[in-house]
Formats: C-alpha cells, structure tokens, sequence
C-alpha cells in the first residue's frame, strides 16, 4: 500500500485583507511543498486540501508547513485508495 497523505487546511480567524494579501505573496514565493500530487481550495473560500505523497526527506515539508503558520492551520491524516485499502477491509470484515 503507497502510503499517501490527506492535508486539510484553513485560513486562520480574523485574518483581514492585509493578511490575505500577504498570504497570497508567500504562496507565489514558496508554492507547495514537495511531493505534492494535488492541492485543491474549497468553494467555501476558507481553505483547501493537498495529496502528497510520502517524503524521502520530511524536512523540507515541515519547512513549508511552518512559513504558513502565521496564516493556516493543518490537519494531516495517512491515506490510501480504495483500491489499496478495501483488500485490508475485507480481510478483516469480509
């Protein structure tokens, strides 16, 4: 199974336009992070959410996390395809 993960994230409250402003600067200076396979924004205007997949090196990930700090809040959670993940389901339920 490849291992993959989900990160969910969200603007942080009470940002202001200012702040949104210089979100948006960082983003076209840094970009994602490494290993990013699709990075998706919610219609909802408050986030957005990345596949990556598994870093060699996590360090350069954990880079990018901490210069959006200021302005994003993550969740990040292993994932796998359905494909991958039913075979363990139904050995275990099946």
């Amino acid at each position: 199974m490849k291992r993959l993960y989900m990160t969910t994230y969200r603007f942080r409250d009470g940002l202001d336009a200012e702040d949104l402003r210089e979100l948006t600067k960082q983003f076209m200076e840094i970009g994602t992070a490494p290993g990013t396979v699709a990075h998706y924004a919610t219609l909802d205007g408050k986030g957005g959410f990345v596949i990556s997949d598994d870093p060699d090196d996590p360090s350069e990930t954990y880079k990018v996390t901490l210069q959006y700090g200021p302005w994003i809040e993550f969740d990040v959670v292993p994932v796998a395809t359905i494909e991958e993940a039913f075979p363990v389901v139904l050995s275990v339920y099946g």
